[in-house]
């Protein structure tokens, strides 16, 4: 795996094991690389939450891009040591909530933290999707961006945030949705 663009970019990081590939489905370099090209003019000292972080790919090519901070979220143990490998070969340091999403984003809630930036990427099978488009409603800052990568046979609904676009990629879906400005 490498880092896409940025600073780091053409940087190589550390990606799952064979043993340890079934779990992770880590989100393309090509679709990585879209997926920055479509927010790069909110990327810069952004607040940026990565859930499902898997091997820390999205939110690494985030801090690559001028992200101020990155907090990740990835429960399983084996994958966060991956995190913290890649980001300390770059020199580069994060939170790393080494719990369940849904824990995650209730503690982060409860401390009042708000970000500028959410990219979820949860197991497909789960279909969380449209959950998570209310839970992270909250995190988000004014005009805040979530970016959800799902499967194409998951429809998202929800009626909190703006939906923005869509972008198909193979059997893979980008979805984009803004929290709205308080007037």
């Amino acid at each position: 795996m490498r880092i896409v663009g940025g600073k780091y970019g053409g940087r190589i990081i550390k990606g799952p094991k064979a043993a340890d590939s079934s779990k992770t489905r880590p989100t393309s370099d090509r679709v990585r690389e879209s997926i920055f090209n479509i927010i790069s003019p909110q990327i810069k000292q952004a607040a940026f939450l990565d859930l499902y972080a898997g091997t820390g790919a999205v939110g690494i090519e985030a801090l690559s891009r001028g992200a101020k901070c990155l907090f990740a979220v990835e429960k399983d143990r084996h994958l966060v040591h991956l995190i913290k490998e890649n980001l300390a070969s770059l020199g580069e340091e994060a939170v790393i909530l080494p719990i369940d999403v849904f824990r995650a984003i209730n503690e982060l809630h409860k401390k009042g933290l708000l970000f500028d930036l959410v990219f979820a990427d949860p197991p497909y099978h789960l279909m969380v999707a449209s959950k998570l488009t209310e839970l992270v409603e909250p995190l988000l800052a004014e005009g805040g961006l979530l970016i959800i990568e799902h499967s194409l046979g998951e429809v998202i609904s929800q009626n909190n945030l703006e939906k923005l676009k869509h972008y198909c990629y193979g059997d893979s879906v980008i979805s984009l949705y803004q929290r709205r400005y308080q007037l």
